[in-house]
Order: structure tokens, then C-alpha cells, then sequence
């Protein structure tokens, strides 16, 4: 059985109008593509040992996103007490305010300084009224560098060897025009952070969102709106460069909430908001940004003993796309391949 809904030829690319889509199969069939995305899980299983072993670790770590900076379990979801019924889906209902456990990272599969440029991800688990949970992922950037699955284990592979041979190898196996898109996206990507409670965090693929059909989903930043000014305070230790995007977030929750909306962005066409393509952009002028909820982190130590084992839980959870209720599955290639290849690196990563 397929698992998508065809659209005709001509479907409309207006805003507001009410398309069909379809997902595409690697393959030409679910269980082909399987086959195929547990070729790519033992890959990426191979980068993370690669990745332990350059790092002098001990212990594996998750392939990506290795290094948590933040870590709660208090924040709350809160959903607009007017949101507009054809964007309720679910329990993300009109008033909902529903706990949400927070993971806040870079994205590398290597712990490095905080201040090396590096993605960010963001990481929601959100606890639902029935018992169940609900995770959205992120990162720092619109796009994924790579179109589909394949090329982005091809890419981790790459990337994971010697240095000198990158973009040799990258070229060899994409080709100039595909090796100038991708090292472009990375580069524009990978960058200092200023705080990452001043980052926004895209969802990059899309997801089923009810009725409401496929969206991709933002969070950006309500509060504060710059850099934290002036010096640290004469009794404060001074701040450690590696550690120092968990330094600046700690003083923000010292005395006040963090905040985050949520918002989404509905699917157009297939022309305009592809479903299977990740390295696309959805944009505004196209699909414009929904607003539908509001997160907030409460005021809280995330530096004092409570702070840091709370954070030290939060590292433990795995985090997937596929912890959701099945009117918010996950579509896509490179979303349907995380099904696959987060177990088999959740595996190898528990394994230690």
C-alpha cells in the first residue's frame, strides 16, 4: 500500500487554494525505499564510530547534534485562543497550553566550542492530554543542504573523512553544479550564533498537519530582540568561550521567560512548496508564515545542581520526527528516512 495522494497535473499554484500532493517513493515503492534507507542507516552508523574515533571519545554520541547547550522540562506550548479552525489539528486546538520538554543544540556530530560556526537545532517534546508525546524538530536554517536522503548520508560520509579529500570526493560524486549548491548552504549556514534565544529554527521539510494538509513549521524569537549588552557582573566568573551560548541564555533565564512563536506554512504546489526536494525553500511571498502558538521557557537556574542534572536527563531522550500522532506524520524523503536511520543511530548511541 502507498502512502500517497495524487494531484493532478494542473493543480493550482494560487495561495488559499486547496491542491492535491503526493509523496514519491525511492524506488517506486515503500518497501524499496526501506530497503534502501537501511543501506543509508548502516552509512551514517559508520559515521558515528568515524566521529567517535576522531574525537578521542570514549563513547558514541548522537551522529548529529552532539552537544546539548540547553536543557529543560518546563517550558509550555501555548496555542492562540483564536486560531482559526482550518489550522487546528489534533490537540493543537484553539487555547491549548500543553508541557513541552526543550533540547537546544549544535548541530555537529563532534562536541566542539560554542563559539565555532556550527547549525543550531531546536528540539520539542511535547506532552499530549492522552499520555502520548509529539516531537518537532529543527535547525537553524530554512534548508536542508541536501535534497534527499541519500545525498545527505553521501554528504555526513564525505564529510566525515579526510579533510583534503572533501571536496575531490564531492565533486566526483555530485558533480560542479550540485558541489557549488551544497558548500554554499553549508557555508551560509555554519556560522557563530549570537544566542540562541535569538535564533530562529525551521522544521526544513514538511510535515502532515491534519486536515490542513503538509506545512513546514518555524520557531522565532518573541524576547529579548538583541544581544545581551554590557559587561558581566564584577562577582560573575568570567564566562568560559566553550560553553558560552549556554552562558548567554542562562543570564537571559536568570531574571526573565524566553519566548518563541510557532508558525506555520502551508503547502502550495508541488512547483512552489515541494515536498520530496528539502534543499527548497517554501517561500513567504508564496506560502506566508501562520501564527499559531507561543513557547515559553520559564524564568528558571539552568547552571545550579537542579539546572544541570535536569539537563543532563534531557540529553538521554531521543528525539524524532516520528514520536507523533499519525495526522502529524512526517513526509518526504529525507523525513521518511529518519524513521530508519534515527533508530539504527539511537542504537549505536545507547550502545555506549
Amino acid at each position: 500500500m502507498t502512502d500517497s495522494h495524487d494531484s493532478p497535473p494542473d493543480a493550482p499554484d494560487a495561495p488559499g487554494a486547496a491542491p492535491g500532493w503526493r509523496e514519491i517513493h525511492h524506488g517506486g515503492s515503500p518497501e524499496a525505499e526501506e530497503a534502501h534507507f537501511r543501506d543509508l542507516a548502516d552509512v551514517v552508523v559508520g559515521v558515528q564510530r568515524t566521529n567517535k574515533r576522531k574525537s578521542g571519545s570514549q563513547v558514541s554520541r548522537r551522529t548529529f547534534h552532539a552537544k546539548i547547550v540547553v536543557g529543560v522540562d518546563n517550558a509550555e506550548l501555548a496555542f492562540r485562543a483564536d486560531l482559526p479552525a482550518d489550522l487546528c489539528a489534533g490537540d493543537f486546538t484553539a487555547g491549548a497550553r500543553l508541557p513541552a520538554i526543550v533540547r537546544l543544540s549544535n548541530a555537529s556530530g563532534t562536541v566542539r566550542p560554542d563559539g565555532s560556526p556550527d547549525l543550531r537545532g531546536a528540539a520539542l517534546k511535547i506532552t499530549l492530554p492522552g499520555g502520548g508525546e509529539h516531537d518537532l524538530l529543527m535547525t537553524s536554517y530554512p534548508v536542508s543542504h541536501a535534497r534527499d536522503a541519500t545525498q545527505f548520508v553521501e554528504i555526513a560520509r564525505i564529510g566525515a573523512g579526510p579533510k583534503p579529500l572533501v571536496l575531490p570526493r564531492m565533486l566526483a560524486r555530485l558533480g560542479p553544479s550540485e558541489t557549488a549548491r551544497v558548500l554554499g548552504n553549508l557555508r551560509r549556514a555554519n556560522r557563530p550564533s549570537p544566542g540562541l534565544a535569538l535564533e530562529s529554527y525551521w522544521s526544513r521539510g514538511a510535515v502532515l498537519w491534519g486536515d490542513t494538509g503538509p506545512v513546514r513549521f518555524r520557531l522565532s524569537p518573541l524576547s529579548p530582540l538583541s544581544p545581551l549588552d554590557g559587561p558581566a557582573p564584577a562577582s560573575a566568573p568570567p564566562p568560559d568561550p566553550a560553553d558560552s551560548l549556554q552562558t548567554d541564555f542562562a543570564a537571559r533565564l536568570s531574571g526573565s521567560p524566553v519566548r518563541f512563536a510557532l508558525h506555520i506554512q502551508k503547502y502550495v504546489s508541488e512547483r512552489l512548496t515541494p515536498i520530496e526536494d528539502g534543499a527548497i525553500e517554501w517561500k513567504e511571498s508564496d506560502s506566508p508564515w501562520l501564527d499559531v502558538a507561543t513557547l515559553t521557557i520559564p524564568a528558571q537556574n539552568i547552571l545550579d545542581p537542579k539546572g544541570r542534572a535536569t539537563c543532563d536527563h534531557v540529553d538521554t531522550l531521543a528525539f524524532n520526527p516520528w514520536h507523533a500522532p499519525a495526522e502529524f506524520r512526517p513526509l518526504g524523503n529525507l523525513n521518511r528516512a529518519r524513521r530508519t536511520v534515527y533508530a539504527a543511530s539511537a542504537r549505536e548511541w545507547h550502545a555506549r
